[in-house]
């Protein structure tokens, strides 16, 4: 082999080399941005996860508030009608 095809031999080996490197940097690039998208993703979801439990709170609150007040109510309505039938 002459010293030429041995140089452009060892050019092509160089260029096919850095190619996989250029590859490899850019899968790795590619597999991080996903794992990030990934991340955005599931963080969306928590929080909205988070708000839907956050409401979901609130309403068995209002709901639990709601029905106190109505046997509150309920309660005077019999205490009054008691005292009606009580009267002469």
């Amino acid at each position: 082999m002459s010293e030429a095809s041995k140089h452009t031999m060892q050019t092509v080996i160089q260029s096919l080399q850095l190619a996989v490197l250029v590859i490899g940097v850019a899968g790795v690039f590619l597999t991080i941005g996903r794992r990030d998208a990934m991340i955005m993703d599931s963080a969306a979801d928590i929080d909205e996860l988070r708000a839907i439990a956050s409401d979901l709170v609130k309403a068995s609150i209002e709901s639990t508030t709601t029905n106190r007040e109505q046997d509150r109510r309920l309660d005077d309505l019999k205490v009054r009608l008691a005292r009606l039938e009580t009267r002469p």
